[in-house]
């Protein structure tokens, strides 16, 4: 069994997983999205980090999933599930 916070830590870990795949697609295509995807990519690299390393807040995740969730236009669109589900996560811990 896993605690709210290593079930937050796995979500924004496989959002962040599908973010690093669609910016190396977008990187390999030259396409113009590639520096919103990359922001998109690293921030969640970022969040994932503060997870494991010291007790956030949920209201300071659920902000920046907020944030980032109204990125997810266009190419980023596939992401946005991802980072529904960890909102979901992050507002039921």
């Amino acid at each position: 069994m896993s605690t709210p916070r290593e079930e937050l830590i796995r979500a924004v870990g496989a959002a962040r997983d599908h973010a690093k795949q669609q910016l190396t697609a977008l990187e390999q295509q030259g396409h113009p999205e590639t520096s919103r995807s990359s922001s998109l990519y690293l921030a969640l690299v970022g969040m994932r980090k503060r997870l494991m390393q010291e007790a956030q807040p949920t209201s300071v995740v659920v902000a920046e999933l907020e944030q980032l969730v109204t990125l997810c236009e266009g190419k980023l669109a596939s992401i946005k599930p991802d980072l529904e589900d960890a909102l979901k996560v992050a507002r039921a811990g």
